[in-house]
């Protein structure tokens, strides 16, 4: 039966309406500092390890069964397609257009990924309530993006594209430079520096100098603390003076906490020593200040968004972490029940791969198989093969894997699922099958992957603020998000209509297929984009450029996708679906 256009307008638009306001609502929470920078990178470090591999695997289990591996197939061809083409728009932009050269490969990443997953798995999730899709023909399209999203992974962490972005940066004096480590191994009494390399990372305890701290506020200079009362932090007082030393710390630090949280979010007024810094034992009375104090400073923006996930210093070396180091820099003795064997993996690069999204870099790729015999290691292929298979290890791609194993073996799927091409086996007691708790728990914790993932993507964008950009490159800018969501979709009709003349696929079977190829020809560009930019970025660099071009590209195209994803969904089930 025919729908009416303005039903299907209508259809079209109602997603958008649901995820802009999840989105919005993130936006909020940001600017109130309930969302703060600390959390958005907790909380999307849950999704990545344990919700969205929740989803990927519930979703592929349930809907993609052996006669699928067709459409697997060309879900590959199409995610290559998408990736080459925003690519060689981003590059002719970058050839013919004013770009900054020092984001030369930032927009080539820019235009290549996609934000494959949250937004088409909302949009999805709101029109298969039987109107346009039915609930089991939603699902398939879910999993569909899912595997859209596994292609999406493999090219930008196991195939290295986060090269693109890193390679844009040029750190200082890099040969000369020393780095946090090779800083603790210095003599003592070092000569203090009034370089910027001797203030307070953002990431660094309070410091404690043998005589006074400053703070540096243009040509003045406020005292924060004495002698006496610093000596007092970090050791237990012996007598009644130490005991009002520690008092006068903790009321001195209540009296100056936000001028040190202002400090630490404008790099250009960094808290600065006049001696040696020397680290704080932890836990510290003195340096406390709870998140929900912060809830009462000034919102937090895209300084504070490198200053967390920024893993380089100035000189481009891994930036140290001061909560595992005491006062003289040596590490932290732990308890003895305390497994070393654990602490060690924590603190791997191994762990950090698998947790976040934007912890990669060359030289995870170069170390990369050494452990291996040295034979082995001699071939010049082994760190980028080593490197892939750890890739391959991050619990959505591992979730991915491991369901369409399941999916494509019918005796193997009847433990989790029951269908009409399952094999009949052996039920448990609940006439379920036997492994169907399984399917339960994932469906029940990987349902909050898309909301939280667009609560953070809400979240983000709030942060981010167009500073002053490179001469005309608001015109490159505005140009390529017009090729990204209006002349890309404009080839994915065109490629769908392809498939279906090859005889590939055909409108009445592979409808859903079809319409999730073409609606990831239209999405905007990966947010992860902005991390990646913020982790290669030092947190006193005095000109991002990289943050600020990244921040106006993505920010200029939310407005734009809110009506040319509804127009081109609305033209597909219109006039390609026919519906």
């Amino acid at each position: 039966m025919s729908i009416a256009l303005g039903p299907v307008i209508w259809a079209a638009v109602r997603p958008i309406i649901k995820i802009y306001l999840i989105i919005g609502a993130g936006y909020i929470l940001a600017k109130m500092g309930i969302l703060s920078v600390e959390a958005t990178r907790s909380i999307s470090d849950i999704v990545l390890t344990i919700l969205l591999p929740c989803l990927s695997f519930n979703k592929i289990v349930a809907n993609i069964e052996d006669q699928d591996i067709k459409d697997v197939g060309i879900i590959c061809l199409s995610s290559v397609l998408i990736f080459a083409t925003g690519a060689f728009f981003a590059y002719v932009i970058r050839r013919t257009m004013p770009v900054p050269r020092k984001w030369y490969g930032g927009i080539i990443a820019g235009g290549m990924f996609p934000n494959i997953s949250d937004l088409p798995i909302a949009y999805l999730q709101t029109m298969d309530q039987g109107f346009i899709f039915t609930p089991e023909e939603g699902e398939k399209g879910v999993a569909c993006v899912i595997i859209f999203l596994a292609m999406f992974m493999i090219c930008v962490f196991n195939l290295g594209g986060f090269r693109l972005i890193e390679n844009d940066f040029h750190y200082n004096d890099e040969e000369s430079g020393v780095s946090d480590e090779e800083l603790n191994e210095l003599p003592s009494q070092s000569t203090p520096s009034n370089d910027s390399s001797s203030a307070v990372g953002p990431h660094d305890t309070l410091p404690r100098p043998e005589k006074a701290l400053t703070k540096s506020t243009g040509s003045e200079s406020e005292d924060v603390s004495n002698s006496s009362s610093i000596d007092s932090v970090g050791d237990q007082p012996n007598s009644s003076s130490g005991s009002a030393n520690t008092q006068s710390v903790q009321t001195r630090n209540d009296e100056n906490m936000w001028d040190f949280i202002a400090a630490r979010r404008t790099r250009s007024q960094p808290v600065a020593l006049t001696e040696e810094p020397v680290r704080l034992r932890r836990p510290s009375v003195a340096t406390t200040i709870r998140s929900i104090d912060l809830r009462e400073g000034p919102p937090q923006d895209f300084n504070d968004l490198i200053r967390e996930y920024s893993n380089v210093d100035q000189y481009g070396h891994p930036r140290r972490n001061s909560r595992l180091s005491d006062m003289d820099g040596a590490p932290v003795s732990y308890s003895k029940s305390s497994s070393s064997a654990l602490e060690k993996l924590k603190s791997s690069d191994l762990k950090k791969i698998l947790t976040s999204d934007a912890t990669v870099n060359k030289r995870n790729i170069e170390t990369s198989g050494g452990s291996l015999p040295r034979w082995l290691q001699k071939f010049p292929l082994t760190p980028y093969i080593v490197f892939f298979i750890k890739n391959c290890l991050r619990p959505c791609s591992m979730a991915v894997i491991i369901a369409l194993i399941i999916a494509f073996i019918p005796w193997v799927k009847a433990l989790f699922v029951t269908s009409a091409n399952t094999p009949k086996i052996r039920q448990a007691p609940d006439n379920a099958p036997a492994l169907s708790f399984i399917m339960d728990f994932t469906a029940y914790v990987g349902a909050a992957s898309v909301p939280f993932g667009l609560l953070l993507l809400g979240a983000t964008l709030g942060r981010l603020k167009i500073g002053k950009l490179y001469p005309g490159f608001w015109k490159s800018a505005a140009l390529l998000v017009i090729l990204k969501l209006c002349v890309m979709p404009i080839f994915g009709v065109l490629w769908c209509d392809r498939l279906v003349k090859a005889g590939w696929v055909n409108w009445e079977d592979d409808k859903m297929l079809l319409f999730v190829i073409a609606i990831n020809w239209a999405l905007p560009t990966m947010t992860t984009l902005i991390y990646f930019t913020a982790s290669y970025t030092p947190p006193d660099a005095p000109d991002p450029i990289q943050m600020e071009c990244t921040s106006f590209f993505l920010m200029i195209q939310y407005p734009v996708m809110a009506i040319s994803l509804p127009f081109l969904v609305s033209y597909f089930l219109k006039v390609q679906m026919k519906v």
